[in-house]
């Protein structure tokens, strides 16, 4: 198989048809035998029943219902493992993106043997200030603490090699960061330039967007626990120097220190710092507690339509 097209549903039953209709134009512009995968994350509307009533007249396309809502980076890594395709195309459905990247990065990928990935950037973020600059933050943070550096411009949709799929699907993590595990991966990557559109609509919330962001950092990044032991060494220096300071004021100078506020504010502040390092050990803790379980990241409830490798 040619190529293999990999999208994930949660609430887009309003994006499905004009997606498919979109998408399945480009593919056969560009060849004759390939695939278009659905998979469904535990969607709550009826985005399941629409992609379902696709693999009715239409062969080439296959929908993975997964048993539950196990999150949009686990359901694009499941697409990906059922993905047939030499080629293998990744997007969101909700039209943002648009289907007409395909022809770009099959256009780039082949023009040079040596390319394994083709990723889209967007010139710039159209999404509202708050969440604009949430994001730029985030990314700021990430990269200042992780070895890994990615790029804020950089969407899902990307034309990838066998090769490149087979190397990302060997990272088991539970909890997947895809933009770093895709940079982390390595091989030859090039970007090209699209528009992305904003069309008002996100499933990820603001305490998502938040458990998204401490996982990537704590999955990609030990420094926060390194900083936890410079930070209780400055600290103790600092402790070691007023003792030295006040020892000197009474032994030499004659001079008693008085008054408790300047002490219950330094017992708050240590308390406060070493209730903080408590817990980003914890936050780690947690991390290998679910990692060494070795659960399923997702598991499929059923495939609908018939996939090749089934």
């Amino acid at each position: 198989m040619q190529l293999s097209i990999v999208t994930t549903l949660y609430n887009s039953a309003a994006y499905i048809d004009e997606f498919y209709r979109q998408i399945i134009s480009q593919a056969e512009t560009l060849c004759a035998d390939f695939e278009l995968i659905f998979v469904d994350d535990g969607s709550p509307d009826d985005s399941l029943a629409v992609a379902v009533a696709l693999t009715q007249h239409d062969g080439r396309v296959k929908v993975i219902e997964l048993s539950r809502n196990h999150g949009h980076h686990r359901a694009m890594m499941i697409g990906l493992e059922h993905a047939c395709g030499d080629l293998v195309f990744l997007i969101d459905v909700d039209l943002e993106e648009k289907p007409k990247n395909l022809s770009l990065f099959w256009k780039r990928l082949h023009q040079q043997d040596t390319i394994d990935v083709v990723y889209g950037t967007q010139p710039e973020k159209k999404t509202p200030f708050f969440r604009k600059t949430l994001s730029k933050s985030f990314y700021t943070v990430f990269n200042g603490l992780s070895p890994i550096k990615i790029s804020d411009r950089a969407l899902v949709s990307r034309l990838m090699t066998r090769n490149y799929v087979q190397s990302l699907l060997q990272y088991r993590e539970r909890e997947i960061f895809l933009p770093a595990l895709w940079e982390d991966a390595g091989y030859r990557q090039v970007s090209v330039e699209v528009d992305k559109e904003f069309n008002g609509n996100s499933s990820y919330t603001l305490t998502k967007r938040i458990k998204l962001s401490i996982d990537a950092i704590t999955s990609f990044s030990s420094t926060p626990l390194s900083l936890i032991f410079y930070l209780g060494t400055g600290m103790s220096s600092i402790a070691g120097l007023v003792v030295i300071y006040l020892a000197f004021r009474h032994f030499f100078l004659d001079q008693s220190a008085t008054g408790w506020a300047s002490t219950i504010a330094s017992i708050y502040l240590t308390g406060g710092l070493i209730i903080f390092s408590l817990g980003i050990i914890g936050v780690y803790l947690s991390r290998i507690f679910l990692e060494v379980k070795q659960r399923p990241y997702s598991i499929v409830r059923k495939i609908h339509g018939s996939l090749k490798d089934e």
